[in-house]
């Protein structure tokens, strides 16, 4: 009697084996250049933070984890801290759920609905420098139509961008008009809601507020779940938009920890002290990403 063939073993060239090594295959050189062009720079630069570097003879004396030491006892490096968790604070507070809203606002319009929604994507369009440069215009202590709005109704005019305690204000307060990509992601997710569930929960009088609160919140938890996370990680990570709006000034309170470790490279010439500042700040957004996930798990 004939042996039927072992289910582990796969002849080499069958279209079993075929189906097995070709997603492999696919996948090797995507997975070969993640590793060489993200993973391996996280390496290098923890590798390159127990070095004072040299980039004339690299790598340089050895210096354990001096730099990590180094920048614990530096003011400066605290401050960029405080001033980081600031505008993080204010990024939440000030712009995180306004899409969300403007995204269940247009799910309620028959009409319109996607002109408006063209609108939304527009200004996503426009080059980030060019956004600030027209905000720097708006923020001008001269004839900025900031401070024509403050005399109009009998305020006094600001220094704003020149103005400690103003400028993460004026860095965040653009994002208080929403729009972009983030009301399209809301917009398809409510109306990927089921609408047998829909039709079910107004029949039992869920309807208005109620149905917003207690059917498509719930149904869309998961979008707004992901869009805190990157809220949360693109703010820790903020540079581009502080530098170019006062370059990490007034006195330090526009300096985050993105313009710590870029002034650090770039200024002080201390690639120790940048990659260790760098490998900090991946710890730290990895253990709030981590506590994130944590309690959104525990909520399931």
């Amino acid at each position: 009697m004939k042996k039927s063939p072992k289910k582990g073993n796969v002849k080499v060239g069958s279209y079993q084996f075929r189906k097995k090594i070709a997603p492999w295959c696919i996948l090797f050189f995507p997975m070969a250049f993640t590793i060489w062009l993200k993973y391996y720079p996280i390496v290098s630069a923890f590798v390159i933070s127990l070095f004072q570097y040299d980039p004339i003879n690299p790598p340089g004396k050895f210096v354990g984890l001096a730099n990590y030491v180094d920048i614990f006892h530096m003011q400066h490096y605290w401050s960029s801290w405080k001033n980081t968790f600031i505008l993080l604070a204010l990024q939440l507070c000030m712009c995180f759920l306004i899409p969300l809203i403007q995204a269940l606002l247009l799910n309620e319009l028959v009409r319109l609905q996607k002109c408006l929604t063209t609108l939304y994507i527009l200004p996503a369009l426009i080059p980030t420098s060019v956004n600030v440069i027209i905000w720097k215009w708006i923020w001008h202590p001269d004839y900025g139509v900031a401070n024509q709005i403050v005399k109009f109704f009998g305020g006094e005019p600001q220094t704003w961008l020149s103005d400690p305690n103003l400028v993460k204000f004026c860095i965040i307060f653009p994002g208080v008009l929403g729009g972009g990509l983030t009301v399209l992601l809301y917009l398809s997710a409510i109306q990927g809601v089921s609408t047998d569930i829909v039709e079910s929960a107004s029949l039992d009088g869920c309807t208005g507020f109620g149905r917003i609160i207690h059917i498509i919140l719930p149904n869309i938890s998961f979008m707004i779940f992901i869009q805190l996370i990157m809220c949360v990680i693109t703010t820790m990570q903020m540079l581009d938009v502080p530098y170019m709006y006062a370059s990490g000034g007034p006195s330090g309170a526009s300096t985050t920890q993105g313009i710590f470790i870029y002034n650090a490279f770039n200024q002080d010439l201390n690639y120790g002290r940048g990659s260790a500042a760098s490998v900090i700040l991946l710890i730290v957004i990895a253990a709030i990403t981590m506590v994130q996930m944590h309690f959104e798990k525990s909520e399931q």
